[in-house]
């Protein structure tokens, strides 16, 4: 290949880049649509799920069946710990009634340890 050939080469690179540059305006324009759908679909999931929510079966699961259902959650290797992740602080993060359920019962609460600080 010559230095004269250039030209040539320059010009068989026209059409091609000027239709990726168009194409990446269309996959730029793509995400952007994508991106307000995603949105769109979240602000309209939340109130479904909070819907959905009410009219949950769990809802109306006796108060000493949800207990019992409570206990098997508590670790049995030791005590409970104070740790948010685990059981029994952990059924109060799942919503408000589990809250008030898992408060209110003292025998999820009777084995507790809490670590000493050591500064």
């Amino acid at each position: 290949m010559s230095l004269a050939d250039s030209p040539f080469i320059r010009a068989l690179l026209v059409d091609p880049a000027d239709e990726l540059a168009k194409l990446d305006a269309q996959i730029e324009e793509i995400e952007i649509t994508l991106s307000q759908l995603k949105e769109k679909r979240t602000l309209l999931k939340a109130p479904i799920d909070a819907h959905r929510a009410l009219i949950s079966p769990m809802r109306h699961v006796p108060l000493d069946v949800l207990q019992e259902i409570f206990f098997p959650c508590l670790p049995t290797e030791h005590n409970a710990l104070i740790d948010p992740a685990e059981a029994p602080l952990l059924l109060g993060r799942i919503c408000r009634h589990w809250r008030s359920v898992s408060y209110s019962t003292p025998m999820l609460w009777s084995s507790i340890h809490i670590p000493s600080l050591h500064y």
